[in-house]
């Protein structure tokens, strides 16, 4: 789904989509919090990604996904088979694969202590999601 992230920019792979997404948007950050909302309550996440000249919206649900690019208009994207689920399992795995890269997804220069505390919150961030994805659909959801 995610390619090792370098420059600023990572390739985001989808079904037949793809697209280079930039630091512009804190992925990693942003993107787990979403799943862990979405995980946890059982309801639709969606994930903001910006290709500096385009923007997208990757809205997922129980068993779709759908990618909403708007460039001189707006395109749509249906990936079918892809849920929240499925989702938040890719992002979690890209981003343990190459967590180093994606700590310094947005900060490109960052001391010690502030890639010390960036990292302690993205495992975190990652150790909720994956709570949350065991706990899906299995009567621990928070709202019922």
């Amino acid at each position: 789904m995610l390619s090792k992230p370098g420059a600023g920019w990572s390739d985001l792979t989808l079904g037949d989509f793809r697209a280079g997404i930039s630091f512009l948007t804190d992925i990693p950050f942003d993107w787990l919090r979403a799943c862990i909302n979405g995980l946890k309550y059982v309801i639709p996440a969606a994930f903001y990604f910006d290709e500096e000249g385009s923007t997208g919206l990757i809205v997922s649900d129980l068993g779709v996904t759908y990618i909403i690019i708007q460039h001189n208009g707006t395109e749509l994207t249906t990936v079918q088979g892809v849920g929240l689920k499925q989702f938040a399992e890719m992002l979690v795995h890209d981003i343990r694969e190459n967590l180093e890269d994606w700590v310094c997804w947005c900060t490109f220069e960052l001391s010690d202590e502030q890639y010390a505390r960036r990292e302690a919150m993205l495992r975190e961030l990652l150790a909720e999601t994956e709570t949350c994805l065991a706990g899906f659909l299995k009567g621990n959801i928070e709202n019922y």
